[in-house]
């Protein structure tokens, strides 16, 4: 199975350039939250999603300070390195992408990072539509939140009316039906169960217990 194949809630009325660099940014969220997440997957996730799509050149190293760096393509005993250092760096840079999503879904809303992104050329105007361009050095956080800036930057108010990043497991969708912003469909689902529990009659609760 492909990276590509990998379930994504997407909005359905991106453009094919928006919706591609949405599908890399999911897709980078979705293959990191694993614990057994090998050099081998972020990097085929790096060829399929940055190098295909054209945004950066073929990278051999990822950083992401302070955490460090790591080769991307790695043999021999950096192979075993590569891996072990691994979590600590997708970790670092997993946070930072959700944080600044979230920040999205906040009142007032948190920006910062689109912002950021324009600043430092990471995303830019192209024809008329913007594109993911990170310099070669840019943090892995960086690269993927330049990703997210691209579909931001187009449907800015679609997003801001439907993005939602869960506060318990950091999971980005998109549910028009959702009730809460801050909490995915499955977690929705708990907070509601446990409210309905909790404002039962008591002599309900009783009989349950």
């Amino acid at each position: 199975m492909t990276l590509h194949q990998m379930h994504a809630t997407l909005p359905a009325f991106s453009g094919a350039g928006e919706r591609r660099a949405l599908l890399a940014g999911i897709t980078f969220l979705e293959v990191t939250d694993s614990d057994r997440l090998e050099v081998a997957t972020l990097a085929r996730w790096f060829e399929e999603h940055v190098v295909a799509s054209g945004c950066m050149p073929r990278l051999s190293v990822v950083l992401e300070p302070p955490a460090g760096s790591v080769a991307l393509r790695p043999s021999g005993a950096a192979l075993a390195r590569a891996n072990a250092d691994l979590p600590r760096l997708v970790d670092t840079a997993r946070a930072r992408v959700v944080g600044a999503l979230r920040g999205l879904v906040t009142v007032p809303s948190d920006d910062r990072f689109l912002r950021a992104a324009i600043f430092l050329g990471r995303v830019r105007r192209h024809e008329g539509r913007w594109i993911a361009r990170p310099e070669p050095t840019a943090p892995l956080s960086g690269i993927v939140l330049s990703l997210f800036a691209v579909p931001l930057l187009s449907e800015r108010a679609f997003y801001e009316r439907e993005l939602c990043v869960c506060e318990v497991c950091g999971r980005v969708s998109f549910d028009r039906a959702t009730s809460s912003r801050g909490l995915c469909h499955v977690h929705a689902a708990r907070v509601s169960a446990l409210h309905a529990v909790t404002q039962a009659p008591a002599s309900r609760r009783r009989a349950a217990g």
